[in-house]
């Protein structure tokens, strides 16, 4: 079936779905609904596509153009689609695809996603989390809280650059785990899965060096510093354990259930709103335990991102300034205290570059003016037309803020 008329089909069996089972909506006439089932073939193949999902929608996203074009014909297999999270009556949660995004999807795609489509569907009367990903995404409106998934991936970046900068090691190995995604089935083994994938970050990412260090800080010794959960639940003042050792607790409870012995096949579960109950005390326990090791370590953990984040910018020293002498220069600058700062452009010779400069004022009386210099007036001599003040440089300044609280 060609293109055009798949597509049409597509958005015919839309348009004459029984009216009845509408929510006068303004952009309601847009959507295409899809059962979550059809995002299965993508998570299976996460090294060609990336699925990124909050409580209201998400993104599907192809990484790669790698797939054997020998099964596919010369058809580009790069798209990129947006879609929310829409309730239905019976408390199930289906995709909401806008309409036009249909023409992004390929048609290898475009029949897996037709045999998914849900026709007439009958809508729950309340659901703030779709409004919420319409306002964002067809309103415009940017002001739009984040969902569980986001906000656990923020605060793990926090907390992980709280103690690294505090205690030289981040309390969890790895900042994401793009794998976390909400249960693509309504079945036990699927909301296993899904907690599986939190775990890895949440519970296999906690830093054992880390935990060491942090007991140590607070005059703790550890039952036994390999069982990294139970270290947590040691540290942790008594009125945050249940806020936050309970639900890293919950999701390992669950986790080892699908590493177990079977004792059954999957069973029939509301694995969406349970996942999403259990990614709210996850979020609601990070921001507990950021709060308490800032109170802790004396420090603030966004000023500590800022700085990673900054930091990482830096130059990278590899030699030596030429002539070396340079470094003895500037070296007179350490321990001495700023008392103002001259920055801006600075009047150059005719024949050389324009550039801007910064003079440092020190309350001792000394002063350190710092120039960028080049070889622009050898290059002119050998490119034809090139003058020197074509060049133009500037000083970049980075500021890093410190990290401990006032």
């Amino acid at each position: 079936m060609k293109r055009g008329k798949l597509k049409d089909k597509l958005f015919l069996s839309r348009n004459t779905r029984d009216p009845r089972y509408m929510i006068p909506q303004k952009h309601e006439k847009y959507f295409i609904y899809f059962d979550r089932c059809v995002l299965a073939k993508y998570r299976a193949s996460s090294h060609l596509y990336r699925l990124g999902e909050d409580d209201m929608g998400g993104t599907l996203v192809t990484i790669t153009n790698n797939e054997d074009v020998s099964l596919h014909g010369s058809e580009s297999n790069l798209f990129q689609v947006k879609f929310g999270f829409r309730r239905l009556e019976d408390k199930r949660v289906c995709i909401a695809l806008f309409g036009p995004d249909i023409e992004k999807i390929p048609n290898k795609d475009l029949r897996i996603w037709r045999g998914y489509k849900i026709d007439k569907p009958i809508f729950a009367q309340d659901d703030p989390a779709f409004e919420r990903w319409v306002n964002q995404y067809l309103e415009g409106d940017w002001d739009v809280e984040d969902g569980p998934i986001p906000q656990i991936g923020r605060l793990v970046k926090l907390i992980r650059a709280l103690t690294q900068e505090t205690l030289g090691e981040p309390l969890f190995r790895f900042e994401e785990n793009p794998l976390i995604n909400y249960p693509v089935a309504e079945n036990t083994d699927a909301y296993a899965q899904a907690h599986l994938e939190l775990y890895c970050l949440i519970i296999d990412g906690l830093n054992k060096a880390a935990l060491e260090k942090f007991s140590g800080y607070i005059g703790i010794t550890l039952t036994d510093s390999s069982k990294t959960l139970n270290s947590i639940k040691e540290i942790l003042p008594y009125y945050l354990v249940t806020k936050v050792h309970a639900p890293f607790k919950k999701c390992s409870d669950i986790r080892n259930k699908k590493h177990g012995v079977p004792s059954e096949g999957p069973k029939p579960f509301p694995a969406f709103d349970n996942f999403q109950r259990n990614l709210t005390e996850i979020a609601t326990g990070l921001s507990e335990l950021n709060q308490w090791l800032e109170r802790e370590l004396s420090a603030d953990s966004k000023a500590c991102l800022e700085r990673v984040e900054a930091v990482a910018f830096y130059p990278k020293f590899i030699d030596p300034p030429k002539p070396e002498s340079k470094l003895d220069e500037i070296r007179k600058s350490e321990g001495k205290t700023i008392h103002s700062v001259e920055f801006g452009r600075v009047k150059t010779h005719p024949e050389g570059h324009k550039s801007e400069g910064i003079v440092f004022h020190f309350t001792d009386g000394s002063s350190m003016d710092i120039k960028i210099g080049s070889n622009i007036r050898n290059l002119s001599d050998k490119i034809v037309g090139l003058k020197p003040d074509d060049l133009s440089v500037s000083l970049m300044i980075s500021w890093v803020p410190p990290i401990r609280n006032k």
